[in-house]
C-alpha cells in the first residue's frame, strides 16, 4: 500500500505532509514476514525488562495481532518503528495520527505497542558503549513512565500519548542520553543565552545575559511572540575586551537586572558559554524529588560521564522546564521538595509562550485553566496562582559541578546579596 492508500484507509489524510519525506524509504525495507517488534515473545520480553508495575497484558499481543492482520495498520506500525528506532536521526517527527477513527479507545495502545521496541533498541545501543546494566534498565523505564502518564490522563486504560513516541528516538545513537537515578542526562553543547563567571579563589558565581535579549520590566524573558513589546521591557547588552566583560547580571532567583556590571578577567573566569559541553537534564514522571534523590542523581551522572565520556568534561547541568520557573515558589510552601530543589540551583529566565510546559502537570492539550483537573496539590496550587490573572512561564536552571557536593547549602542565593553589592 502506498502512503495515500494507508492514510485513506485510516482516515488520516491531513497528515500526508508529515509522512511523505520518509515514507518511501521506510517501506523499501518493509519485511516479508511479521516484523520482530510485533512478535509476542519480543513484546513480552520488552515489557518485563521495562519495569512496568503490572503483569504483561494480553491486550498488547491482541492489538499486535490486529495490526499484523490489517495492511494499513501494519504499514503504519512499520513506519513508526523505522522512523523512531531504525531510520536516520535527521529530525524528530512530532505529527502522528490520532487513530480514533480506526482504533477507537485502542489508539493509545497502538503507540504503546510500537514503543516497546524502544527497550531492545536501547539495550543493543548501550551494549556497544558499554554502560552499567542499571543505567540501561533505568533508561528503558521511560516507556513505563509514558504509559503512567497515559493512564493518569485516561484512567484504567493502557496506552501512550502519540505526541511522546517521537521523543524516544533521542535516546539512541549517536546521542549520549541516559537515565541515572532520578533524572535523565543528555550530553550536548550548551545552547543557552547566558555566560557564567566564577570569581577566582572565593568561587562566587554570577550569570550574565547575552547581547540584545529582551526582558520584561520584572526581569523575565518576554513571551514569544510578543508584538508590541510589553511596557517597561528592555534589551540586554554584552561586551568583552581583553581586560573586562560587561553585561546585565541575572540573579539566582531567575530574574535579569537592567543594571550593568563590569567583571575583570583576572578576577572572574568564564566557566560556561554557548557551545560548551553540558548535561542537559530531563525529568521523567514519578515522585521521589527529595533533595537527597536529586543530589544522588547529579553525583552519579557526573561520575559516570566523567569515567566513560571524559573529554571534554561537562561544564554544568542545565535544564529548561515548567518545573524551574521561579513562580513555583509563589505557589508551593517552602518545605515542598520542588521549592527546596529550586533553592540549590541558579535559575535563569528562558524564552517561552504563555502557559508552556503545563501539559506535563495537567495532561491537557490545549491547556484550559477553566477545565484543567484539580486532583493534586500541585495542580490546585498552579491553578490558584493562574486564577489571579497571571500566565505561567518556563524557567531555566544551571548547576555547576562544584556545587553538587554541597547540595543543601543553596550557595548561589546565599552569596548573592553581598555579591551584587560589590559588583
Amino acid at each position: 500500500m502506498n502512503l495515500d492508500a494507508v492514510l485513506s484507509a485510516l482516515h488520516e489524510e491531513p497528515l500526508r505532509g508529515a509522512f511523505a519525506p520518509f515514507w518511501d524509504a521506510a517501506q523499501a525495507v518493509f519485511p516479508d514476514h511479521r516484523p520482530a517488534f510485533l512478535q509476542p515473545d519480543t513484546l513480552r520480553d520488552a515489557w518485563q525488562y521495562g519495569s512496568f508495575n503490572e503483569a504483561f497484558p494480553a491486550a498488547v499481543t491482541a492489538l499486535a495481532d490486529r495490526i499484523a492482520g490489517d495492511p494499513a495498520l501494519l504499514r503504519l506500525a512499520w513506519y513508526v518503528h523505522w522512523r523512531v528506532f531504525a531510520g536516520p536521526r535527521e529530525s524528530l517527527q512530532w505529527e502522528w495520527p490520532e487513530l480514533r477513527a480506526s482504533l477507537g479507545d485502542d489508539a493509545g495502545l497502538f503507540y504503546l505497542t510500537a514503543a516497546l521496541a524502544f527497550i531492545p533498541a536501547v539495550r543493543a545501543y548501550h551494549a556497544t558503549l558499554p554502560l552499567p546494566e542499571q543505567v540501561t534498565r533505568d533508561t528503558c523505564r521511560q516507556v513505563a513512565c509514558y504509559a503512567a502518564n497515559y493512564r493518569r490522563g485516561n484512567p484504567g486504560r493502557l496506552g501512550l500519548y502519540r505526541g511522546q513516541i517521537g521523543w524516544l528516538a533521542t535516546y539512541l545513537a549517536p546521542n549520549l542520553f541516559f537515565r541515572i537515578g532520578r533524572f535523565e542526562f543528555w550530553r550536548m553543547p550548551y545552547a543557552g543565552d547566558y555566560r557564567v563567571y566564577r570569581r577566582q579563589g572565593s568561587g562566587e558565581t554570577v550569570v550574565l545575559a547575552a547581547d540584545n535579549v529582551r526582558f520584561t520590566a520584572a526581569g523575565d524573558r518576554c513571551f514569544a511572540p510578543a508584538q508590541p513589546e510589553p511596557p517597561g521591557s528592555w534589551l540586554s547588552s554584552f561586551a568583552e575586551t581583553a581586560e573586562t566583560v560587561t553585561g546585565n547580571p541575572v540573579s539566582p532567583f531567575g530574574k535579569a537586572l537592567p543594571r550593568r556590571v563590569c567583571l575583570l578577567h583576572h578576577e572572574w573566569r568564564c566557566v560556561l558559554k554557548k557551545g560548551d559541553i553540558v548535561l542537559d537534564l530531563h525529568i521523567p514522571s514519578g515522585g521521589d524529588m527529595t533533595p537527597e534523590a536529586c543530589q544522588s542523581s547529579f553525583q552519579e551522572a557526573l561520575a559516570l560521564f566523567g569515567q566513560r565520556f571524559p573529554d571534554p568534561a561537562p561544564r554544568a547541568i542545565v535544564c529548561t522546564s515548567w518545573m524551574f520557573s521561579e513562580q513555583l515558589e509563589d505557589c508551593l510552601p517552602p518545605e515542598a521538595n520542588l521549592v527546596r530543589l529550586l533553592r540549590e540551583l541558579y535559575l535563569v529566565p528562558v524564552p517561552a509562550t504563555p502557559n508552556e510546559g503545563l501539559w506535563f502537570v495537567f495532561l491537557q492539550s490545549p491547556f484550559d485553566a477553566a477545565t484543567a483537573p484539580r486532583d493534586t496539590r500541585l495542580q490546585r496550587a498552579i491553578l490558584d496562582y493562574l486564577g489571579t490573572g497571571r500566565s505561567w512561564h518556563n524557567g531555566g536552571m544551571i548547576l555547576l559541578p562544584e556545587e553538587v557536593a554541597t547540595f543543601g547549602a543553596h550557595p548561589y542565593r546565599t552569596a548573592w546579596p553581598q555579591l551584587l553589592t560589590g559588583l
